[in-house]
């Protein structure tokens, strides 16, 4: 299949409380073929699509305690990965699609832990004390990210090895809501963005190397790197009001993409010529795709209320047919 059909096939999973509970849903950018994939029992939310696109990761709530499952991208062969004592959640998968990396409070405070994808092998990764969170893999795995917060305090910015060692702090002072604001590898896995306090109400983006040092900082939060790391999008937000903006990765330059409204959670398209974002300009929360210029911007479908599970939208990796995943084009500047 050429690569330019392979790319109008681009799918989206969002959770949806159409039914009255959060369920997951696939539909394709365009608008078209949406599927509600679990349910009818049960929530379910934060869908993480394995690098081959051919599973889903996600968190499964019943009787209001959080697990993580797997199922095939089509909604069929589900399956509990962990099960009580403590509620896991926030799944992140390995880059190989061999490991998944989560969070659990079994041993009663939260921790990060990993497992094999089929849920064997569970075991703590992290060691540091404090409340741990949102582990984001490195995209050359070896690395994974996380956030701890040390009793009230804003939390900080972790980096620990795959294999458990090399745990580090890199950052300070995090502004950090579970599952909304959380840390973003750069595609070459040399930096890491993140958000920081500045002053009262403001916030700006920070982006350190993996050693540490602090490289920049700009106005603004949600940021996520392009596909091809040329540029970031980002969410500037006023009382009232947030706005996507899109800039070179230096945060220099920075072009508005949306006009009115409160729009949130920017989202590359693996070949980085499209958002997905979630938006209330029409009164209600729903998830939205506009091309990388912000022209085109088209609705799609109802999304939860609650944001602070995420991601409440994520895109299905653009693939082959045999699996392998296939390299993001380079966006024009």
């Amino acid at each position: 299949m050429p690569f330019h059909a392979l790319a109008l096939l681009s799918t989206l999973a969002f959770v949806s409380a159409a039914s009255g509970e959060m369920q997951i849903h696939t539909i394709c950018a365009d608008g078209s073929g949406q599927r509600r994939l679990t349910g009818p029992s049960g929530q379910a939310a934060t869908p993480v699509w394995s690098p081959d696109g051919r599973w889903i990761a996600y968190t499964a709530f019943d009787g209001g305690r959080a697990q993580i499952a797997v199922m095939a991208a089509d909604g069929g062969r589900r399956r509990r990965l962990t099960a009580p004592p403590g509620e896991d959640s926030f799944p992140s998968w390995s880059p190989d699609g061999r490991r998944i990396a989560f969070v659990s409070s079994r041993t009663g405070e939260a921790r990060v832990y990993v497992m094999n994808s089929d849920g064997s092998g569970q075991r703590p990764l992290t060691s540091s004390t404090g409340a741990h969170a949102a582990p984001v893999w490195s995209p050359d795995g070896r690395s994974i990210a996380f956030v701890a917060r040390q009793g009230r305090g804003e939390p900080d910015l972790y980096v620990v090895n795959a294999d458990g060692t090399g745990e580090r702090r890199l950052a300070a002072g995090l502004v950090h809501r579970p599952g909304v604001l959380h840390p973003v590898w750069s595609p070459d896995a040399r930096r890491i963005a993140t958000v920081v306090r500045v002053g009262r109400a403001e916030t700006a983006v920070l982006v350190v190397s993996v050693t540490g040092a602090e490289e920049r900082r700009f106005t603004g939060y949600a940021p996520v790197w392009s596909p091809d790391g040329r540029r970031i999008a980002f969410v500037v937000a006023r009382v009232g009001d947030a706005q996507i903006y899109v800039s070179d990765d230096g945060g220099e330059r920075p072009v508005r993409l949306t006009l009115a409204g409160v729009n949130l959670l920017p989202a590359w398209s693996p070949d980085g010529r499209r958002l997905a974002f979630v938006s209330s300009r029409e009164g209600d929360l729903a998830v939205y795709v506009m091309n990388a210029d912000g022209t085109g911007a088209r609705r799609l479908a109802g999304v939860a209320g609650d944001l602070s599970l995420l991601p409440v939208v994520s895109w299905r990796p653009l693939t082959s047919p045999d699996g392998a995943r296939l390299p993001a084009t380079r966006s024009p500047r």
